[in-house]
């Protein structure tokens, strides 16, 4: 558990090495909301050796455009495409209009078990476009075998009542035990992060959890952040939050933050 008297070190790093996964090995499952697709694209680009990527819910057809190349199960060529293509390659069940519909839970283990594959990034989860919600019954859907949980945030869910910034709302506003018109501030945003019925739900205490917060651009939601890692570093199960922005002039620096 962590020591509620240690202190809170900061550094400034790029996102790969503030996850700091192992060298080879991690099946990474990204929940919550606040750009989980961008996160995943973003991991696929960043971490080093073979990295592949999928999803167990669903994703929007056209985010598949944002990765390096991209198949499904039904492929007939899938077999080859997992042995030859480059690192970031996005594996989805099969395409629906504008849905692309996810993998069973255990198809990511299998591919995370080739010699080739250095880590296996998974969408794990749903917010539609909302910066943080609290879970369905059937959410989230973790990848089996995962060895990390990412808990994703945009930060600007502290920046309208619950109502309007978070998915299932009225879960949120049940969980937190407040009225669906409160706007959330940081410590409620980590509560929400943290509980076992909100954003960690699921996460086995073998499971390495880091929290992402995003969008946070500018001094005032840096602020508000640094308010949220400390909260949410209270609770035992959280190893490490990460704050910066996926999109803008500095997609690569992120503050990590950890009880030392």
């Amino acid at each position: 558990m962590p020591d509620r008297g240690a202190s809170l070190q900061v550094t400034e790093t790029t996102l790969a090495r503030a996850m700091k996964l192992p060298e080879a090995g991690a099946l990474v499952s990204i929940v919550g909301g606040g750009g989980k697709s961008a996160l995943l694209f973003g991991l696929g680009a960043r971490l080093p050796g073979r990295v592949i990527l999928s999803t167990t819910t669903r994703i929007f057809s056209a985010q598949i455009a944002h990765a390096v190349t991209s198949t499904s199960l039904d492929a007939p060529t899938l077999e080859t495409t997992l042995a030859d293509a480059p690192s970031g390659l996005l594996v989805v069940g099969r395409v629906e209009g504008a849905k692309a519909i996810g993998v069973d839970p255990t198809q990511p283990a299998r591919w995370l078990a080739r010699d080739d594959v250095r880590y296996v990034v998974v969408e794990a989860d749903g917010s539609r476009m909302r910066p943080t919600k609290a879970p369905a019954d059937h959410e989230p859907v973790l990848a089996a075998g995962t060895t990390h949980v990412v808990i994703s945030c945009g930060i600007d869910a502290l920046e309208g009542t619950i109502g309007d910034v978070c998915h299932r709302p009225e879960r949120v506003a049940s969980l937190l035990d407040v009225a669906l018109d409160r706007r959330l501030d940081a410590p409620a945003l980590a509560r929400l992060l943290v509980h076992r019925q909100g954003g960690s739900k699921h996460v086995a205490d073998s499971m390495r959890t880091t929290v992402v917060l995003n969008k946070v651009e500018n001094d005032l939601r840096r602020q508000r952040a640094q308010i949220v890692a400390e909260a949410a570093l209270e609770a035992p199960h959280v190893d490490r939050v990460l704050y910066g922005a996926l999109e803008g002039p500095q997609p690569d620096c992120w503050a990590c933050c950890e009880r030392v």
